[in-house]
């Protein structure tokens, strides 16, 4: 017999549950009655998602619901390295946490809403070892990543003393380690001698694939960003001498880089500083900026930022911005913008102007509409997660170049036929919207290409697509398959209105254009 053991401090926190399944709720296909705790670590097994969010939601099953060992959910989806059965309990502690007024578990540190939340820091019996010590052990990395955003402890011991890090050590885990001591950030990409420059933001997957793309397309962007390069080069000389030396630096920071004249700049302030340093913006040689202030400090950018004319990337994420000045569109060469854990609810009506742009981050901020990302055609990377989007309003003919397309946790309830138009797309994540239906035209996007896709946790109608959802990681080719079949059949939407469909169809097309 199985027994469900809660610990003393998690069952506080938990709201009292119902066990008995509510009359209007059915279990999942094959299981409908017997023990609802084995089902529940069964699905964690198998990763049958559907089946672990009715446990977690009538069949009185929670997060801190032990197994026999003594092992959670958490525990175990970590220790098997199930990645889609451990996101599906983490979004549940989240609602559930949220739902209680504890904040968001995905939230910086930072913001004074989150509370601990103490059903991901919970240990199992035997060794005391919590989820993220078990995912280090493991080698399990793409479950480390999802712990990790979720604020899971790294500095929480074990019952041998160890943390989590000290077990990714012990079991030589280099990918795990080299990630933590990159501050847990992507690393750096392989130099490739290709003949084509690096993009902040790609995988090495996604580049080896937009490589290709490229190559097999014909490069007519690197050498047309060569000739821009060389026509301002004259003209930002001429800016430099106009503004003048500027006011003598205060942060340590700007006085070393205006010393030593490096084009790496890395800013980050804590405690009481209030402003920034009005000489930042006369390191006129930086490329590459990132900047962190307090929290509330930084709202808006101030208008100097358009100084900085030899930006290539700005990283501006986890601050305060409310908005992005319209003088950041006079940043011609600029390439990869990132502005992720903000306050930003709408974007410059003229984002076209940056037209060198390559990589866009803009997760968990308030945005409502992208439609001024429309005229961006050199995307390779676009990161759209946790806003409050209704509609991917984008020109998916014209890019060509994109390789990831993300925007989970977003109010999308349907996608544009031309999605399928994507053909570098490597990675596309729509996790957690309001999608009914999927254009069969995405069945025109190529398995080869396309090596992530995520549609967990939407309405889908289409009951045979859910099914293949369900499978595992990645089923792309079996719904790819079945999404060309649906179109051939005229069972999708595709054919749904005949000729006139077809022919509106063309006059988007020419409006593209």
């Amino acid at each position: 017999q199985r027994h469900v053991i809660v610990s003393s401090e998690t069952s506080r926190l938990l709201p009292a549950t119902d066990t008995r399944t509510p009359s209007n709720a059915m279990p999942p296909k094959g299981g409908g009655g017997g023990d609802k705790t084995k089902q529940f670590f069964d699905g964690i097994r198998s990763q049958k998602q559907d089946g672990i969010r009715w446990c977690l939601n009538y069949g009185g099953v929670s997060a801190a619901t032990r197994d026999e060992d003594g092992f959670t959910g958490l525990h175990q989806a970590a220790l098997q390295g199930r990645p889609r059965s451990l996101e599906t309990i983490l979004d549940h502690i989240r609602k559930s946490h949220m739902s209680r007024g504890g904040g968001d578990i995905r939230a910086p540190a930072t913001d004074r809403r989150r509370k601990r939340c103490d059903e991901l820091e919970d240990k199992c019996e035997d060794a005391g070892m919590t989820a993220m010590m078990h995912a280090c052990q493991k080698g399990a990395f793409e479950c480390v990543r999802l712990l990790h955003e979720c604020n899971c402890s790294w500095t929480v011991k074990s019952d041998a003393g160890m943390t989590a890090y000290d077990y990714a050590v012990k079991n030589k885990k280099e990918d795990i380690i080299a990630w933590y001591k990159r501050g847990c950030q992507d690393p750096e990409e392989e130099e490739v001698d290709d003949g084509i420059e690096e993009i902040e933001g790609e995988t090495a997957t996604e580049r080896r694939k937009r490589v290709k793309a490229l190559k097999a397309g014909g490069d007519k962007h690197s050498f047309a960003a060569k000739k821009t390069e060389e026509a301002n080069k004259d003209s930002d000389d001429e800016a430099a001498v106009a503004l003048g030396p500027g006011p003598a630096p205060v942060w340590d920071e700007v006085i070393a880089n205006k010393a030593k004249g490096e084009a790496d700049l890395a800013i980050t302030k804590v405690g009481d500083e209030k402003e920034i340093d009005p000489a930042l913006f006369f390191c006129l040689h930086v490329n590459n900026l990132k900047l962190k202030m307090p929290p509330g400090v930084l709202t808006q950018l101030p208008a100097e930022i358009k100084q900085l004319a030899s930006l290539t990337t700005l990283i501006v994420s986890n601050n305060s911005l409310k908005q992005l000045p319209e003088e950041l569109l006079l940043l011609d060469h600029l390439k990869n913008l990132e502005f992720a854990d903000n306050a930003v609810e709408s974007l410059p009506e003229d984002m076209a102007d940056l037209e060198n742009l390559e990589v866009v981050d803009a997760c968990r901020n308030k945005l409502a509409s992208v439609e001024p990302l429309q005229g961006l055609c050199n995307l390779v990377t676009l990161k759209l997660d946790q806003n409050k989007i209704k509609s991917l309003s984008l020109s998916y003919k014209k890019l060509t170049r994109l390789g990831t397309l993300s925007a989970s946790h977003n109010q999308i309830s349907s996608l544009d036929d031309k999605m399928g138009r994507l053909h570098a797309l490597t990675s596309l994540n729509l996790s957690s919207n309001s999608l009914k239906e999927l254009p069969t035209e995405l069945g025109d996007l190529s398995e080869k290409v396309l090596h992530h896709l995520n549609l967990d946790d939407n309405p889908l109608k289409d009951h045979k697509a859910k099914k293949i959802l369900e499978k595992g990681r990645a089923p792309i080719k079996e719904l790819l398959a079945h999404l060309r079949k649906e179109g051939e059949s005229g069972k999708g939407k595709k054919k749904g209105k005949g000729k006139k469909k077809a022919e509106s169809g063309s006059e988007d097309d020419e409006e593209e254009e």
